[in-house]
């Protein structure tokens, strides 16, 4: 009989190559994970690696079984994830990725409730773009996503709710040499390097700033790639990089006169992100909590972005920009 730990030694084997190290991994003497595949192998009547100077490689007999147990592994580690929850033995933890916009404008705003009302709370956070986060909800690396979601709505295997929606602006420095030009186009923003995430393939003709085509995705790769609004927020204000945000993202730095927004506006510039998760994989309690969070929070934020871009609008002079800091009320 074929047992789950002959195949996590298998797959350990395959994952390192080598007899010892393999052990290692699985807190096993060396003798004893040799007896564990030699076992295994003479289950099913097979040689699964051949035995070389150099190491171990997988035979094709071992290929096939690996390709398995994968599967199997995956299963059984959820098994055992989705009783811990039943028996409420997880309920003070959570794993969740965010993305470029969602995570500033409600994001960790949410997290930091939930911490607040629950100070035992584990979580951990990964803040990264829109792809990278449906990635990692397909490979069960967090509970759920939060992130842009117009590339995943019709995805067979996940659950995808829309959440926020928000206008957006460009923005710059006050200083920044756009400001002379009598109006603004696409191509007066060419010039110049964007600070953001990658945009998916749609978009390329009109995304505005400098930035190039990956082979292998088909996305639009800014020139200068970040993964927050934090890290794009300083390198706009000490360079002549453009960025984009909703307007209470940028709100502080508008006041103070440090960055200003372009009068460039088109109907695409619209942060749309929602929640992602598996379909036929049970939440966290602590995900659930979450999602409440985050609406309760984006119903106030939404009213205000609208409130701060109507104020901006019509604080445009007739040079075509923002030339003044807006005024805190």
């Amino acid at each position: 009989m074929i047992t789950f730990s002959q195949l996590a030694n298998a797959r350990a084997l395959q994952e390192h190559g080598n007899f010892r190290r393999a052990a290692v991994a699985q807190q096993l003497s060396q003798p004893a994970f040799s007896r564990s595949i030699q076992k295994l192998e003479a289950a099913l009547g097979v040689t699964l690696f051949d035995r070389q100077t150099s190491g171990a490689e997988p035979t094709i007999y071992g290929e096939v079984l690996l390709q398995r147990a994968d599967t199997i592994l995956l299963e059984t580690l959820e098994i055992e994830r989705e009783t811990r929850l039943l028996k409420k033995l997880d309920i003070g933890s959570l794993s969740v990725g965010m993305g470029f916009f969602a995570a500033e404008i409600s994001g960790r705003g949410a997290i930091a409730e939930m911490v607040r009302l629950h100070p035992e709370l584990r979580c951990q956070i990964t803040v990264d773009d829109w792809r990278v986060v449906g990635e990692m909800v397909l490979d069960r690396r967090v509970d759920i996503g939060f992130a842009g979601i117009n590339h995943l709505t019709e995805h067979k295997e996940l659950e995808v709710h829309p959440v926020g929606q928000h206008e957006l602006v460009c923005f710059c420095r006050s200083d920044h040499p756009l400001f002379e030009l009598e109006s603004l186009s696409k191509s007066d923003l060419d010039a110049y390097p964007v600070v953001t995430v990658r945009v998916p393939p749609e978009m390329a003709s009109v995304f505005p700033g400098k930035s190039y085509v990956d082979k292998n995705s088909g996305d639009l790769t800014p020139s200068i790639r970040a993964g927050d609004q934090a890290t794009a927020r300083e390198i706009v204000a000490g360079s002549n990089a453009f960025s984009l945000a909703t307007p209470v993202q940028i709100e502080p730095w508008l006041h103070s006169g440090e960055l200003r927004i372009l009068d460039f506006r088109e109907p695409w510039m619209i942060a749309s992100y929602g929640f992602i998760y598996r379909k036929n994989r049970m939440l966290a309690p602590m995900a659930e909590a979450f999602m409440q969070h985050v609406r309760a929070i984006e119903t106030e934020m939404t009213q205000r972005n609208r409130d701060l871009l109507k104020k901006l609008l019509a604080g445009i002079g007739g040079s075509g920009n923002a030339n003044q800091p807006i005024e805190q009320e």
